[in-house]
């Protein structure tokens, strides 16, 4: 069902590119405006990690001398993050979208054949997770703020995952405290989204601790 549905959405992003709205998932819903997509925002969750599955599918293309097809994961991992930067605010729809301009560009030089090196792409990807992360940490304090427990645990998971992949794709060697510091975050957005035990000190010092490191790179 998850594929079917990725499927699904992957074409809907890829053919019709439309201005998407976020949905809070309550039970009252203000219909979409004309021209506009009404998604879900519990929805995206589940897609979390597709951006990450197509910079990976889009440098084994590279790899291949397959540049439309690399171009094309880019570009379908662009479809996401253009999903994620509907529902973004302040900084993080800032990053989200120079990132996007960033991808589009870097899309349209690997179809013309001018891009050499798979470190472009890799600099390129990180900046693009680092983007991601910063905004999943934006909307899990967000969430924190308005006592929203369950998206609060989702956003904290998202924001680690994709520091992770930022850090990866950067090169960076990863210290175990950074590891430590993203495998915390994951466990306590787990209890999070389970309601088991965990403490406001817990989610604060997670939220800080995660923050701090995504910070950090963007100034490396």
């Amino acid at each position: 069902m998850r594929y079917t549905v990725r499927g699904l959405l992957v074409g809907l992003i890829m053919v019709l590119t439309p201005p998407f709205v976020w949905a809070s998932g309550s039970q009252t819903q203000t219909p979409a405006e004309p021209g506009k997509v009404l998604v879900e925002e519990d929805l995206l969750y589940v897609f979390v990690d597709e951006p990450g599955h197509h910079f990976h599918q889009a440098r084994e293309n590279f790899l291949k001398k397959d540049m439309k097809g690399a171009a094309s994961e880019i570009r379908k991992a662009v479809g996401f993050m253009k999903l994620e930067a509907a529902g973004a605010t302040g900084d993080g729809k800032k990053a989200l979208t120079t990132s996007i301009d960033e991808l589009e560009k870097l899309a349209s030089d690997v179809e013309k054949g001018t891009v050499k090196s798979t470190n472009d792409l890799g600099k390129a990807f990180a900046r693009a997770h680092h983007a991601l992360a910063l905004h999943y940490h934006l909307k899990a304090s967000e969430a924190w703020a308005k006592k929203e427990t369950s998206k609060t645990g989702h956003a904290l998971k998202a924001a680690a995952s994709h520091l992770e992949r930022a850090l990866a794709w950067s090169g960076h060697e990863i210290e175990a405290a950074v590891i430590k510091v993203m495998e915390t975050g994951r466990e306590v957005g787990e209890r999070l989204i389970h309601g088991t035990r965990w403490t406001a000190d817990e989610v604060g010092k997670a939220l800080k601790d995660l923050g701090g490191n995504i910070e950090r790179l963007a100034e490396d």
